[in-house]
């Protein structure tokens, strides 16, 4: 009798040691406090195998495992919120470097994005934000405003390269760039700007996705993410992991009459090098 319960007992743990280690490979993705719940819940079971009255060397086996297994869980967990802590730093890095661009023209006035890439105050932007401008003002994060001027832009590529004026030699952070070697479909990815300009006051937005696909779009070869990109991110900048600038949110595809999302084009980076070749002073 104490035979037949104990193999009926070894056959349950086994039979819970084969769900929860499934168990484990779907909380990969989820959050961090199911994983929690999932510790206590193997503790309990830690427990309960603890409190039984069989043959040791299998028991002690299966209590081994279920304490690999818890943890398993605790390094995901771990790994979870330093990830979040990653995105955290990451914004903080590249905050500094992000700027409000409001231009004006003859009976008009605009609102964009902008990222300083070089230390002298060179900035780049899509040349839609600046197009037909006579005034230039750039805003940066601690609320200084400065002047700036066209030093180059690529009409058909859609950039252009500010420079802020009278900064009195200052040195200003700038995000370092990427090349294309640093894109991979899937990865994860970060866009900054200003959506909505000046309608929607305060800080740079950052928003998070991934490399969609990298597609040829009207002849141009754009890097597609779904991170949330509306008007006014033009001329921004979307970093990977890293930190490393992969290029400039330049527009969504939205055909007319249709609700499509998550459907956002970047300007690759090897575009912006070739163009930083021609415009960037040395």
């Amino acid at each position: 009798m104490e035979s037949a319960r104990f193999r009926w007992v070894s056959i349950s743990v086994i039979a819970l040691l084969v769900v929860v280690t499934g168990f484990n490979t779907l909380m990969l993705f989820q959050k961090s406090d199911q994983l929690s719940q999932a510790e206590t819940q193997i503790n309990s079971l830690t427990q309960s195998l603890a409190s039984l009255n069989s043959p040791g060397g299998d028991i002690s086996s299966l209590q081994q495992d279920f304490s690999d297994l818890q943890s398993q869980l605790q390094q995901v967990n771990t790994d979870l919120t330093c990830h979040e802590c990653a995105v955290a730093d990451l914004v903080s890095l590249l905050e500094p470097s992000i700027v409000r661009v409001d231009v004006s023209g003859r009976n008009f006035s605009a609102s964009g994005s902008g990222t300083i890439i070089d230390k002298r105050g060179f900035i780049l932007t899509n040349y839609h934000v600046i197009e037909g401008a006579t005034t230039i003002r750039v805003t940066l994060m601690e609320g200084a405003i400065y002047s700036a001027s066209v030093v180059g832009s690529d009409v058909g590529r859609d950039i252009a390269l500010l420079r802020m004026s009278a900064t009195g030699g200052q040195e200003f952070p700038a995000v370092n760039l990427a090349t294309m070697a640093d894109i991979k479909v899937g990865m994860d990815v970060v866009a900054a700007g200003f959506p909505l300009g000046t309608d929607l006051t305060g800080p740079a937005t950052f928003t998070k996705g991934i490399v969609s696909a990298m597609r040829t779009y009207e002849g141009y070869l754009y890097v597609q993410t779904d991170a949330a990109i509306n008007p006014g991110n033009s001329g921004g900048c979307m970093v990977n992991m890293a930190g490393l600038m992969i290029g400039i949110p330049s527009a969504g595809i939205v055909p007319y009459g249709e609700d499509i999302e998550d459907i956002n084009l970047v300007i690759p980076v090897d575009d912006i090098l070739s163009f930083l070749a021609l415009y960037l002073p040395g």
